[in-house]
């Protein structure tokens, strides 16, 4: 009996102990359950959100703009850009000292900045930067301390194609040049995905992300420009603009039969992947400055005078004594021609001559002429920004104003406009716009009749030889078509002692290939005419630019003249 009384009381004080034991596991759950719920709440919902699902952009890079042989001009390439979460970082100014000096920042805005910018949830602290500073970064092991990958344009042909390919803003939106013309083409759409990040916000690649919304990259690009060309005439240019210290030069080269343009460069220039701002160079000057041409216009006077049948190639205009006045203006030539052919007032560019043809057939058909070939107005190339010239109506011409604008006063013009104009002469009379794509051939129009347009083609070809004004523009073995021109800058209400020296032509002459234009803005010095500095500029542009192409050569040998003997 006492044996079973003992074994009874033992069980009922394990039962007591369990029992104990068991409420004091209950009191700390509980307890914990309410440090938890009520005392830790702010701390635990911010641990949790530092390691949950987020919703995360996927970035794309633009497309790749590449030159007609599949070279490339434009391509991106992914960088790291760092960022903060304000409010995560106020308890840790002693790292934001480290954080400032590995991105090179102020470290006083920087803390300034978490002060005062708390309720924001990102902040970007700096755009782009290196690999080695990203790691270097993530070694802090910062909470608040976040990373996006972004892409950053780069373009390896520099200063040469700068104006024609524009750049990027930091966002990587177009903001000049074919980056701005076709941004839209360029861009891509962002995906989304969903992606699990620690505590200090990495997010967590072991852990796999769910596509949400797939990435589009931008399309491809594919240019006109032969980047060969390009650096030829980049080089020709520069070289020309350093020798006569001028103040800027455009040239464009477009083929003949497709209206692609293969090549147009500027000077001054600029690196498009370095400092951009308050830069001379950022504008496309080929095809957004425009300027009174000067004589490169006279073919045109000269093919309204043969569409009206009272002139031909060979018709005799007197020019003696070399100048006369109209409207209290004196037209004058270089020197006393005398009697001149309609083909020797090309070859001489005679101002009295083409005044007096001009004269002779009415303004309005001149106007009509010039408005036909494009002068006046856009190209229709699409490049933003492209100016339209300015043709002023023939109604409100006085005498001299008819006679100004038949030798390239009184009318402005771009040297795109004057590429695109003489490539219609070339073309047998069919004027096709120009295009910067690849295989995007515009369709043409007969704006003259083709014997017109061989008849002037055969005078352009008198032009460029040892008699004629563009004698410095023949290249060897090759026949040349073009004409010279010098004009007087207008400045403050009159016209000053500087000009701008030009000359657009092709080549070869009866089956043109190549239509090349080059201005050069104030050359200084006694060579500032377009037979002594636009001439020789064409000729070596001209020379690579057929050598490069494999243009068949038209003659077997040619006599290149170094001195001219008039200045227009």
């Amino acid at each position: 009996m006492k044996r079973k009384v003992k074994n009874n009381v033992n069980t009922q004080m394990r039962m007591r102990l369990i029992l104990f034991f068991l409420g004091c596991c209950f009191v700390v759950i509980v307890g914990r359950a309410f440090s938890i719920q009520i005392r830790g709440k702010d701390f635990y919902q911010q641990e949790g959100e530092m390691r949950h699902v987020r919703e995360m952009e996927i970035p794309v890079s633009r497309g790749t703009i590449y030159d007609r042989n599949g070279e490339p001009l434009a391509l991106s390439t992914a960088m790291q850009s760092v960022g903060i979460e304000p409010q995560h970082l106020i308890d840790q100014f002693s790292k934001l000292e480290q954080l400032a000096e590995l991105l090179e920042v102020d470290v006083e805005k920087l803390k300034q900045l978490v002060t005062t910018r708390a309720n924001k949830k990102f902040l970007f602290i700096k755009r782009h930067i290196t690999p080695g500073v990203a790691d270097a970064i993530r070694a802090l092991n910062m909470k608040g301390v976040d990373f996006r990958t972004e892409f950053k344009r780069y373009y390896p042909a520099g200063e040469i194609l700068a104006q024609v390919i524009g750049f990027t803003s930091i966002d990587d939106q177009g903001q000049e040049g074919l980056e701005l013309t076709y941004d839209q083409w360029l861009s891509g759409v962002s995906g989304k995905k969903t992606v699990v990040k620690d505590l200090h916000g990495q997010m967590i690649d072991a852990v796999d992300v769910q596509e949400l919304l797939p990435a589009k990259p931008g399309k491809d690009l594919h240019l006109s420009i032969d980047r060969r060309l390009q650096y030829s005439a980049y080089l020709a240019l520069k070289k020309t603009v350093y020798q006569y210290k001028a103040e800027s030069a455009s040239a464009v080269i477009m083929d003949v039969h497709t209206g692609e343009i293969l090549a147009m460069v500027n000077q001054p220039s600029f690196n498009p992947n370095g400092n951009k701002k308050n830069n001379k160079g950022l504008r496309n000057r080929a095809l957004a400055d425009i300027y009174e041409p000067g004589s490169v216009v006279k073919p045109f006077a000269v093919i309204a005078a043969l569409e009206s049948g009272q002139y031909t190639s060979n018709t005799v205009v007197p020019t003696a004594p070399g100048y006369f006045e109209i409207d209290g203006y004196k037209i004058n030539d270089f020197r006393d021609y005398g009697d001149l052919t309609v083909t020797e007032i090309l070859m001489k560019s005679s101002n009295v001559g083409v005044a007096k043809l001009a004269l002779d057939i009415g303004k309005e058909h001149i106007w009509d002429l010039y408005s036909r070939f494009g002068l006046g107005q856009s190209t229709s190339s699409g490049f933003v920004g492209e100016s339209g010239g300015y043709l002023p109506d023939y109604k409100r011409w006085r005498e001299s104003d008819h006679a100004a604008v038949s030798r390239g006063y009184g009318l402005q013009v771009t040297t795109l406009q004057l590429a695109s104009a003489y490539a219609a002469i070339a073309n047998n009379g069919r004027f096709r716009s120009p295009s910067f794509i690849k295989g995007v051939i515009n369709e043409d129009r007969a704006i003259i009749d083709p014997p017109i347009a061989m008849q002037l083609k055969a005078m352009l070809d008198k032009v460029v030889s040892v008699e004629g004004t563009g004698s410095r523009a023949m290249v060897p073995n090759y026949s040349v078509a073009g004409k010279t021109g010098t004009a007087r800058k207008a400045e403050k209400g009159g016209y000053s002692d500087k000009y701008i020296a030009s000359f657009v032509g092709f080549a070869p002459v009866d089956n043109p290939r190549l239509v090349v234009a080059v201005s050069v803005n104030d050359p200084k010095g006694d060579d500032y005419s377009g037979s002594l500095v636009g001439a020789p500029l064409f000729a070596e542009i001209m020379k690579n630019g057929l050598r490069m192409l494999n243009v068949p050569a038209d003659q077997v040998e040619t006599t290149v003249v170094s001195n001219a003997g008039v200045a227009q």
